[in-house]
C-alpha cells in the first residue's frame, strides 16, 4: 500500500460534500439548538425586561409668527420648516427644558431622569416633531407630557429663533397598556441565530474529529485500497430504509441496486480466481457492526447462484452470526455443525458440513462461542483443514472476527489466498481501519480491496454511474463464468451430509 504513509500524515481534510449531507442530515439539530437558544434568549429578555409606559406629544414648526400663517406657504418656506425642525428637536430635549419639567412635575423625578425618558424624532420630509416620554408608570408618562405642553414656550422664548413658531397638533393622552417588548423579539431571534451558529460549527468540529471514510475518493486517497463494491443503504417494502444486517439477495426484501451489486462483486472475484488461481477468500473489517457477516454471507450466495460449489466458514469464534443471519437458529441445528467443533476434533469435516438448500450453499458454522478461538486458528488442523476444502470447493469464503478487534483474522490470513475488507461509511477511524489493514496484509493473503458498505443514496449513485462502464469491460459483467457448475449428486451432497 504505497500511499499508507503519507495518509497517515495528510492530517484530517474537510470534505465538503460529506459536510453538505451531514448538515443536511442533522437538520434536526441545528432546529433544536435555534429553538433552544432562542427560547434562552426570549426568557432572558423578559426576565431582564423594564416594563414602560409612553404618552407621545407632536409639534408643528414653522418658519413664520401664527399672524402670518395666512399668507401663501412656499416649498421654501417649507424646506425651511424642516430644517428648523430638526434645530428645535434638540431645544425641546435641552438640558433647559427638563430641568423646568422636573420641577414643575407632581412626581418626584430628576433633571436626568427626565432627559433619559424622552425621546424625539422628526417625521421625514416633514416640519413635525414626535416627542415620546416613557416611564415605569403611565400616570408619570403623562404627567411628564402635560408639564412639556406648558413649559415649552417659555424654553423657545429664552433660546428660540425669533419669527418663528412651534404649536402642539397633537395632545397626549394617557398610556392604557405596556409597550410592546420588542427587544424580547430581538433577544429571541439573536438566539436562534447563535443556536444556529453553534450547532454548524459543532457539526463541522464532529467532521474534523471523526476522521471517518466519508467518500469512494477517501478509500483511494486515504487506504489506497480499491473498491470491489459499494453497497447502498437499501429500501425494503413500504420505502423504509435499513442497514444490510440480515439482508440477503436471494430474500426478496431488497432492491435490484442490492442484488446487482454483489453480482458486480462475484463477477471481480470470478475473474482474480481465473487469473490467480485464488479459491479462498477472507472477509473482515476494522470494527464491529460494519456488516462483514452480511457481506461474507451475499458473496457466497452469489457465487452458488452462479453455479459454483461453495463453503462459507463462520470463523468468527468469539461472536458467530452466519446461522442466524441464514435462519438457522435452532440449537440442534448448529451443534457439531462448527468450526471449533471440527479443530476440536469433536465433529468431522463430513459431520460438520451441510449444504443449505435455501441458499444453495454449503456451510460450516454454529451459533455456540467458544473461550480461546486464537488458539484453535493456530492449530495445524485449521492449515489441514483449509487445504483439504480447496481441493473439494470452487470457492471457500470466511467470515472472520474483525480485524481491528482481535487477532483471529489476520491468523487466517497465512491460510486464505486472498482478503477483503468492509469498510462502513462514517464509522471506523481511518487510523483503526489502517492498523486492520496492516494485520490483515501481514500474512500470505492478498488483500485484494475493500467492500464499502451502508453508504448514502447519492455517494451510491455517484459511484455507479463512474465505475459502471469501467468495470463492465475489465471483467466481462455479463455472463462471465457461467461455464462453471458442479454435479449435485456428487461428493458434496454425499460427502457433506447434504442432497441437494
Amino acid at each position: 500500500m504505497s500511499n499508507t504513509e503519507n495518509t497517515r500524515t495528510n492530517g484530517i481534510q474537510i470534505n465538503m460534500a460529506y459536510l453538505a449531507k451531514m448538515i443536511l442530515s442533522k437538520w434536526w439539530v441545528i432546529v433544536l439548538a435555534a429553538t433552544v437558544f432562542g427560547s434562552i434568549g426570549f426568557a432572558t429578555a423578559e426576565y431582564t425586561k423594564t416594563v414602560t409606559y409612553s404618552s407621545k406629544i407632536s409639534f408643528v414648526v414653522s418658519n413664520r409668527q401664527p399672524s402670518l400663517e395666512g399668507d401663501a406657504y412656499s416649498s421654501s418656506d417649507l424646506n425651511a420648516s424642516i430644517t428648523l425642525a430638526n434645530t428645535y428637536k434638540y431645544i425641546l430635549s435641552s438640558r433647559t427644558m427638563c430641568e423646568k419639567v422636573a420641577q414643575s412635575s407632581s412626581f418626584d423625578v430628576s433633571t436626568d431622569e427626565v432627559k433619559s425618558a424622552m425621546s424625539l424624532r422628526t417625521e421625514p420630509g416633514t416640519n413635525i416633531i414626535v416627542m415620546t416620554i416613557s416611564t415605569g408608570s403611565a400616570a408619570k408618562s403623562y404627567d411628564l407630557a402635560l408639564v412639556v405642553i406648558q413649559q415649552y414656550g417659555a424654553v423657545m422664548q429664552q433660546i428660540g429663533y425669533p419669527g418663528s413658531s412651534i404649536t402642539v397638533c397633537e395632545l397626549p393622552e394617557a398610556a392604557t397598556r405596556s409597550n410592546s417588548n420588542i427587544s424580547a423579539l430581538m433577544y429571541l431571534m439573536v438566539g436562534a441565530f447563535a443556536g444556529v451558529l453553534v450547532a454548524l460549527i459543532a457539526i463541522l468540529v464532529m467532521n474534523l474529529t471523526r476522521n471517518t471514510i466519508q467518500s469512494t475518493e477517501d478509500i483511494h486517497s486515504r487506504l489506497d485500497m480499491r473498491i470491489l463494491g459499494l453497497i447502498g443503504k437499501t429500501s425494503i417494502r413500504g420505502g423504509k430504509t435499513r442497514t444490510q444486517r440480515g439482508l440477503l439477495i436471494n430474500s426478496g426484501a431488497v432492491g435490484f441496486s442490492f442484488v446487482e451489486t454483489y453480482k458486480a462483486i462475484r463477477t471481480k472475484i470470478e475473474g482474480l480466481a481465473t487469473k490467480k488461481n485464488q479459491k479462498v477468500f477472507l472477509v473482515s473489517s476494522a470494527g464491529e457492526s460494519e456488516g462483514k457477516t452480511t457481506v461474507a454471507s451475499n458473496i457466497a450466495i452469489a457465487l452458488a447462484q452462479n453455479g459454483h460449489s461453495v463453503l462459507l466458514i463462520d470463523a468468527d469464534l468469539r461472536k458467530p452470526s452466519v446461522c442466524r443471519l441464514l435462519g438457522l437458529t435452532g440449537g440442534k441445528e448448529s451443534r457439531g455443525h462448527g468450526l471449533a467443533d471440527v479443530l476440536s476434533g469433536s465433529s468431522t469435516l463430513e459431520q460438520a458440513i451441510r449444504y443449505v438448500e435455501r441458499h444453495k450453499i454449503f456451510l460450516l458454522a454454529s451459533n455456540n462461542p467458544v473461550s480461546d478461538p486464537a488458539e484453535l486458528l493456530s492449530t495445524p488442523q485449521m492449515e489441514k483443514l483449509i487445504r483439504a476444502m480447496r481441493s473439494e470447493f470452487d470457492f471457500v469464503i470466511v467470515d472472520t472476527a474483525p480485524a481491528g478487534v482481535v487477532t483471529d483474522a489476520s491468523i487466517l490470513t497465512n491460510y486464505a489466498d486472498a482478503a477483503l475488507m468492509v469498510v462502513r461509511e462514517d464509522y471506523c477511524s481511518v487510523e483503526k481501519i489502517l492498523n486492520a489493514v496492516d494485520d490483515l496484509s501481514a500474512g500470505k493473503a492478498e488483500l485484494i480491496g475493500c467492500v464499502y458498505n451502508i453508504v448514502s443514496i447519492g455517494a451510491e449513485r455517484t459511484y455507479n454511474r463512474r465505475y459502471s462502464r469501467r468495470y463492465g469491460r475489465e471483467y466481462g459483467y455479463y455472463g462471465y463464468g457461467y461455464g462453471y457448475g458442479y454435479d449435485p449428486g456428487g461428493s458434496y451432497g454425499g460427502s457433506y451430509g447434504g442432497n441437494p
